[in-house]
């Protein structure tokens, strides 16, 4: 994913989508959402990881209800067992033997293992669905940056466009400056040459468009080569932020949640481990149908039934220290899991204040760059008048053309970072919520 994203970034210094090459389907930003979350593999493998969870926990229920089990055994006894009595041996049994039991077990005391094990798959089951949740503003925030790269990188386009055609309005003015007499050759060729070298500008974002698309094709699955029109505009409104709001909804980010539920576990695994040195207190009844004979199965006359019931404690004496391992491992997790909770929590807070300071600076810098645009389009349109009547030279001419190309570059690419900003700031603050 990361390298998605570093990739759209340098892309959209030059990428392009021109309604142009584009067909005729519109796409707006929330559809191109919902079909990144609809067709994402990570958001697939999050919701079966979910029915995982469920699983588990029927399997925890399956510890709290009576466990029966049943048995059958055909023997055949190739020398049978005999008892003595008065130095007179008998045989107990014939040559056949049948044993049918038909047993309940129910735990009724296990010092928290039951509970313990129902609390820990109903909290894995929830940390499921929190990391499916991640998964979801994960997709959202790539989706956003490369739809907004796409807007961004069809100014640049059109800015590239201008550019080109400034230079060959250019070469009009040297033209009409000179209309009574032979233009200077050295002139005629630099004009030229300025229009050759902005063709390049041109073709390199003619270049970068399939590049820009392929990152929006590639999250949303739509065909490689399709550039549907773009309705999502950007806007130039920029909403104030207040950063305790927002860390405040940053805490109850699906990814802190997530870490938080880990620690839970890691807590819950911990007193599961503890709860093996307890003993377990459990109810069993059974019901036997057995009998031997010559022949199998034996005559009727020779089956007898029984029945039995009880309680069993089961006390674990000595394991050669393996539960108390087993323990302080489960501890140790619980500690490095709380550990890793704060300190992806400071992480949060400081990359959510860097989100916020740069949105503010490139609010700064967008009206700074968008002041330079109006200045340097006035000193565009002035030079190239004062060149047409020899107030200007050729050099002036370009550098205010220049000036005015680069201003607008610089004006595109604040409003994209600003963009950026306000995707990765709703990434840690927004619910992603799809109908």
């Amino acid at each position: 994913m990361k390298n998605i994203l570093l990739v759209m970034l340098f892309v959209g210094n030059w990428g392009i989508v021109p309604n142009a090459f584009g067909q005729n389907q519109k796409l707006s930003l929330e559809e191109a959402v919902k079909l990144g979350l609809k067709r994402s593999e990570d958001v697939q493998q999050a919701a079966v990881e979910i029915e995982r969870a469920q699983a588990q926990i029927k399997e925890a229920w399956a510890s709290v209800l009576p466990q029966v089990s049943a048995n059958i055994q055909s023997i055949r006894h190739t020398k049978s067992p005999v008892i003595q009595i008065a130095g007179t041996s008998a045989s107990i049994k014939e040559d056949w033997e049948l044993l049918s039991t038909l047993q309940l077990n129910q735990v009724l005391y296990s010092f928290g293992r039951v509970s313990t094990a129902l609390d820990l798959a109903k909290i894995s089951s929830q940390a499921r669905e929190t990391a499916k949740e991640a998964v979801e503003r994960e997709m959202r925030y790539a989706v956003e940056i490369a739809y907004f790269n796409a807007l961004s990188a069809n100014e640049v386009l059109q800015i590239a466009k201008d550019s080109l055609q400034n230079a060959k309005r250019n070469l009009q003015a040297l033209q009409r400056r000179f209309q009574g007499g032979r233009v200077p050759r050295f002139d005629n060729i630099r004009m030229a040459a300025d229009i050759a070298s902005r063709a390049p500008m041109v073709s390199d974002a003619q270049k970068n468009l399939k590049l820009a698309y392929l990152q929006l094709n590639l999250l949303t699955e739509m065909p490689i080569k399709q550039m549907p029109i773009l309705t999502t505009s950007m806007s130039e409104l920029f909403p104030a932020l207040k950063k305790s709001e927002l860390l405040d909804e940053a805490y109850k980010n699906p990814s802190i949640q997530t870490v938080a539920l880990a620690a839970e576990i890691a807590d819950k695994q911990s007193k599961l481990a503890k709860a093996e040195h307890y003993p377990v207190i459990s109810a069993f009844g059974q019901i036997s149908y057995s009998g031997t004979g010559n022949d199998m199965p034996p005559e009727d006359n020779n089956m007898f039934t029984s029945s039995a019931v009880g309680i069993s404690l089961n006390i674990p004496i000595f394991e050669g220290g393996a539960v108390t391992a087993r323990h302080r491992q489960a501890v140790l997790d619980s500690v490095k899991a709380k550990i890793e909770l704060k300190k992806q929590k400071e992480s949060l807070a400081v990359e959510l204040a860097s989100s916020i300071e740069e949105y503010k600076a490139n609010i700064e810098k967008y009206a700074a760059a968008k002041r330079a645009v109006n200045l340097a389009k006035r000193g565009y349109e002035l030079t190239r008048t004062r060149f047409e009547t020899g107030g200007a030279t050729r050099n002036d001419l370009n550098t205010a053309e220049s000036s005015l190309t680069n201003a607008r570059i610089q004006q595109q690419s604040a409003l994209f970072e600003i963009y950026r900003n306000k995707a990765s700031i709703k990434r840690f603050t927004k619910k992603v919520v799809m109908k």
